[in-house]
């Protein structure tokens, strides 16, 4: 009987493994091939975040595939994230920033909110509206009025005409943008948005310009644990 039963259970092993087993091989190929991906990334390189701490986190997710998608489309760009500059009311104060792509056009400052549902939101208003499927309404800071702390951040730091730098919103393709009204500033899904940000646009600043901007924002982008904890506890009295 035992005898029985141990074949039995031999045979199911066996079944479950040339069942699963290609199916593991796979994911696990896949798996790689996005770890190699990231470690090759800026967003890696700068931040030193492991690929699983990432995936985990929807915010940081967000930000690494908007350099991810930036890297895809342009060849070695200059990109900055989790830039900590000076605040523009308060220089005890800073204000951080998501990612920073520079290129010919200028200074593209950008605010992932990696998000899905439906989003609702005016230009004008303090909070917009984040709606899910089972019906449960979240608010969330206008993110046109955060980034635009972030562009005079960026002003005052490398004290260049407003026309050099480029506010844009980026949502999740999980999520559907159902009534924004703004006027200036794009607010878009990502798929629509690493369109528009890999054309080249109006030639505003030379290759030794960009590359002197992007040596000079370098230094705000390695902030030490003293200075984010400050940043978070400077943010949670505010709010």
């Amino acid at each position: 009987m035992s005898e029985l039963l141990t074949s039995m259970l031999n045979g199911m092993m066996i079944s479950l493994v040339s069942l699963f087993g290609p199916l593991f091989l796979v994911m696990s190929g896949i798996l790689y091939t996005k770890v190699k991906r990231y470690k090759r990334s800026r967003y890696f390189a700068q931040t030193g975040h492991s690929y699983f701490k990432v995936v985990q986190d929807t915010g940081l997710y967000g930000e690494y595939l908007c350099v991810a998608a930036i890297e895809e489309r342009v060849p070695n760009p200059f990109i900055l994230t989790n830039l900590y500059l000076p605040h523009p009311k308060n220089r005890e104060r800073t204000t951080e920033i998501d990612v920073v792509f520079i290129n010919q056009s200028g200074v593209h400052v950008i605010e992932s909110k990696n998000y899905s549902g439906w989003i609702f939101g005016h230009e004008q208003e303090r909070h917009w509206t984040q709606s899910m499927p089972n019906r449960k309404k979240f608010r969330f800071f206008n993110p046109i009025k955060q980034n635009e702390l972030h562009m005079k951040a960026m002003e005052q730091t490398l004290a260049v005409e407003r026309s050099l730098l480029h506010s844009w919103i980026v949502f999740s393709d999980r999520s559907t943008l159902k009534r924004i009204d703004v006027a200036d500033v794009p607010v878009l899904n990502r798929k629509t948005w690493k369109q528009q940000i890999a054309l080249p646009g109006e030639a505003r600043l030379t290759l030794a310009e960009q590359t002197a901007i992007y040596e000079h924002l370098l230094q705000f982008a390695s902030a030490d644990e003293a200075v984010k904890e400050a940043h978070i506890a400077a943010k949670q009295r505010v709010t």
